[in-house]
């Protein structure tokens, strides 16, 4: 699958930096910087395909190592807004908490105005892409014990000074300080791209240029354990519990609905003949839903009998776990099955479906595949202002 870095600026007025990257091509694909927020839209198409990793700016972001009390457990996590009151400038109700990796006692902690996170969100929002990871822009970059690290994109500079605490800011006001504090420290400076301002003759100055500062930023992103987007920010896909989106539950209530009309006593010839249609039509609805059944004569046993089939799922998947799992995939989507064929023995489901168009298609392949199920498409046809093709998901 591509991965589409895009680092978001502090307001929506800020330009924007984004990468698309190609895992099996091992090459950048297509990278370029938008004006400002309401241009994230042309990257719609783009992240429909991939992967979307955000990157954030640390200027609008705090970092915190807190030293726990021994042998506590994760509720205490819970009192750590309250433990930092004293060291955040800001009113800690108008913060949202994030916690890092904890190494015996030592807890790293990330700290965020909400109103910037929801920002953040809004402008993806607006745009329509899904991103379910933001990550601060100084924990993107490689560290190296004793060794800081630094990289310029544009004016701004993004320095890394241990492995939890880096500074981010226009280059002007901050080289100085940052140089400041290597001088002090007397901490080495890895450089990954070519600095407006020149290190003093003080600092002991590595450099390796290999990459762009968006891919660097992109890797450190991909390894990075910690991720802005937790409790109540964790993003949720939406799953739904309406069967109608799927015909063969349709099929099954068509059927019980032509049973019960059956089992009434119809003397009339006129409605004899409906009630000869209606059994046409249930062995009709039937044999679509079932296909390898051979003919049946009683529809009420056998639907029965394939139902607890399907929920038994002969050992393996079955289709109705299958399509429970899938369900957020067909919401989020848009795509519905005009026909389902379940292979138990194979754990395979056949579908015929249809979609808005063929970004959603490939968009459902790959939300399937990270639920951990193979997908295969068939041939993808146009049907008017649809698009229609075969999907086989293998559990």
């Amino acid at each position: 699958m591509e991965q589409l870095a895009i680092r978001l600026g502090v307001t929506a007025t800020d330009s924007i930096q984004w990468l698309l990257w190609s895992p099996n091509e091992n090459e950048i694909i297509a990278s370029g910087q938008l004006n400002n927020a309401e241009q994230l839209s042309t990257l719609t198409s783009k992240a429909d395909k991939a992967r979307v990793i955000g990157i954030v700016p640390s200027s609008n972001v705090g970092f915190k190592t807190v030293t726990l009390p021994a042998k506590s457990n994760r509720k205490v996590l819970q009192a750590i807004p309250f433990m930092l009151e004293e060291d955040i400038a800001s009113d800690v109700s108008d913060l949202f908490f994030a916690y890092g990796q904890r190494q015996e006692n030592q807890q790293q902690v990330v700290y965020c105005k909400r109103e910037n996170l929801d920002a953040w969100q809004e402008m993806l929002a607006q745009a329509g892409i899904f991103c379910d990871t933001l990550v601060p822009d100084i924990l993107c970059l490689p560290y190296t014990d004793g060794k800081a690290a630094i990289v310029q994109i544009n004016e701004q500079i993004i320095v890394r000074l241990t492995e939890w605490t880096g500074i981010m800011g226009e280059a002007p006001w901050l080289w100085p300080v940052t140089t400041d504090k290597l001088i002090k420290q007397q901490q080495a400076l890895m450089c990954f791209s070519e600095l407006t301002p020149q290190a003093p003759q003080a600092i002991e100055l590595e450099q390796d240029y290999r990459l762009l500062p968006m891919q660097l930023l992109l890797n450190g992103a991909l390894s990075s354990p910690f991720n802005l987007l937790q409790g109540e920010y964790k993003i949720k896909r939406k799953s739904t519990g309406h069967w109608h989106r799927w015909k063969i539950a349709a099929s099954l209530a068509v059927v019980a609905l032509f049973i019960n009309l059956l089992d009434k006593s119809i003397e009339v010839n006129q409605i004899k003949a409906e009630r000869e249609a209606i059994r046409e039509q249930i062995s009709q609805t039937t044999q679509q839903g079932f296909p390898n059944l051979g003919k049946v004569l009683n529809h009420r046993r056998i639907l029965a009998r394939e139902v607890q089939k399907l929920e038994q799922g002969g050992g393996g998947l079955s289709m109705l776990v299958m399509l429970s799992q899938l369900a957020p995939v067909f919401t989020d989507t848009g795509v519905s099955p005009q026909s389902l064929r379940f292979d138990g023995a194979r754990t395979e489901l056949r579908m015929q479906s249809v979609a808005n168009n063929f970004e959603s298609l490939e968009r459902f392949k790959r939300d399937a595949e990270l639920l951990g199920f193979a997908v295969e498409q068939g041939a993808i046809n146009n049907k008017g202002e649809q698009v229609t093709g075969s999907i086989v998901i293998k559990g």
